[in-house]
């Protein structure tokens, strides 16, 4: 417990703020005990630990049930007294009180009592996501992690307007900024320049961030939760344009240039406290040949895949084919046929799905499966991963949330037109079948009213559509 009544946060590392009020400490979306997705995502640069006593934690706000947020293996170190917050909205309380945390469910517009002068509250936003306010009287900190970047407009606007309406003086906005996701850099297509696709992507969500720091006006803005470096060697490549090109507080500098608000690109271990910068810590550029250096035994690990047997590959297959099976009138509403292979990292099998007419097939291959220049999308992975995603609920989120599996194109055509998506679908666990994708009218109508936005240009960038994000050499 804390003696003095100043408020002062402290920046642990990636999604994890430590605000400490009233004689209570908050602590947002730990993690920290070993990489998320899998051997996926690796926290970069390493989180400060030794600024949290996990032993007198008062409370733990887990923002939403994404790895790198509500991370099992870090919420487990910590003492039991610890109490956890989560949004009654969110179906996480449940396997939270399973490891052994009281857990209270805060519904929207619920203040909740920290201390005598400290309240809390958590909003639902946008795709089962939530931000967080903290206010002691004196001063008021804004978390939105993940909840605002990605959001559509209208959204960011209605939270902007919901805030400083409620909290006229906002001291703090840590918000996150991050492209940490599948997408686009999961993605190999004939002519693509990889590069400054990332950067393309990066780009949206820092201009993302700096227009959601403009509309609430904080005292100070601060960039965070992206704290993540990749270490497979197909992604490897990642990690300096994205982090480096441009930062998200340039962007809002030259954007804004006469905003009073202070934007800081922090690092672990900076401090505030009552308004004023204690320990300026501020981030520096990644550099992979120093991640290399550093990081050889975790870049060893996060290409390390334990063999799997035939039997396990062929069962499999039994369980996609199932999943299809009950996707099948979604499916059958794509026009025309392909063929899209599996390949598994971790076997000398994998898988060949066929689509001719009305059939949809899915049969084990040998061999090396590259030999199969047909194919319309191939998709690498491991086959636990797969596994997952065909078994567990949100379980695809180790593949197109994490960075699970790389998508090949042959063709630069059917990648404009996201075939990928059918993959996608079948690979995703369905205990009944999708929706159609004409909504409740005629595929005839539907094509129509799509022709008639693109013509008139309503139709809005799709934040997954190949063809609003991919950058070809030479253009």
């Amino acid at each position: 417990m804390r003696e003095d009544t100043d408020l002062k946060v402290t920046f642990i590392g990636h999604a994890s703020v430590l605000v400490e009020a009233g004689g209570t400490t908050i602590l947002s979306d730990p993690w920290w005990s070993g990489p998320c997705f899998g051997a996926q995502w690796w926290i970069y640069p390493p989180p400060r630990t030794d600024l949290v006593d996990i032993d007198n934690v008062d409370y733990v706000y887990i923002s939403h049930g994404h790895h790198d947020h509500y991370h099992p293996s870090t919420l487990k170190t910590f003492s039991r007294k610890t109490k956890v917050l989560v949004s009654h909205e969110l179906d996480l309380a449940p396997s939270i009180r399973r490891m052994g945390f009281e857990t209270r469910t805060l519904r929207p517009d619920e203040a909740f009592q920290l201390a005598d002068n400290t309240r809390c509250w958590i909003w639902p936003t946008h795709s089962h996501d939530t931000l967080m306010v903290i206010d002691d009287g004196q001063e008021v900190c804004v978390n939105t992690n993940d909840a605002l970047h990605a959001a559509p407009q209208h959204t960011q606007d209605a939270f902007i307007k919901k805030l400083t309406g409620m909290f006229p003086k906002i001291d703090y906005v840590f918000c996150g900024y991050g492209v940490a996701s599948h997408f686009p850099n999961c993605y190999e297509v004939p002519g693509i320049d990889r590069i400054r696709t990332a950067q393309k992507r990066q780009h949206f969500f820092n201009r993302s961030w700096a227009r959601i720091i403009h509309g609430l006006e904080p005292k100070y803005g601060f960039p965070f939760a992206a704290n993540v470096v990749f270490y497979e060697d197909d992604l490897f490549f990642v990690n300096e344009p994205t982090h480096n090109h441009e930062r998200p507080t340039d962007w809002f500098l030259n954007e804004y240039e006469n905003s009073p608000t202070q934007v800081m690109d922090i690092a672990p271990g900076f401090t505030m406290r009552d308004g004023e910068v204690e320990n300026k810590v501020l981030r520096q550029p990644v550099s992979g040949t120093k991640l290399r250096n550093e990081h050889a035994n975790d870049i060893v690990r996060a290409n390390r895949c334990a063999l799997v047997t035939d039997q396990a590959v062929t069962k499999l297959a039994d369980v996609l084919q199932k999943n299809i099976d009950v996707c099948w009138d979604y499916l059958l509403e794509y026009d025309g046929d392909y063929q899209f292979v599996i390949k598994l990292r971790n076997s000398n099998l994998g898988f060949l799905i066929e689509k001719q007419g009305s059939s949809i097939t899915v049969s084990t291959v040998h061999g090396n499966i590259d030999a199969f220049r047909d194919y319309d999308v191939l998709y690498k992975t491991r086959l636990s991963y797969l596994r997952r995603s065909l078994a567990q609920q949100y379980g695809s989120e180790v593949l197109f949330v994490g960075s699970g599996g790389i998508f090949v194109y042959r063709a630069a055509k059917d990648a404009r037109h996201n075939l990928h998506r059918e993959l996608r679908t079948m690979m995703t666990l369905h205990k009944t079948c999708p929706p159609s994708r004409f909504g409740g009218s005629a595929k005839w109508v539907y094509q129509k009213k799509q022709f008639a936005k693109r013509l008139l240009r309503m139709q809005p960038t799709g934040l997954y559509d190949l063809k609003d994000w991919l950058v070809f050499s030479g253009q």
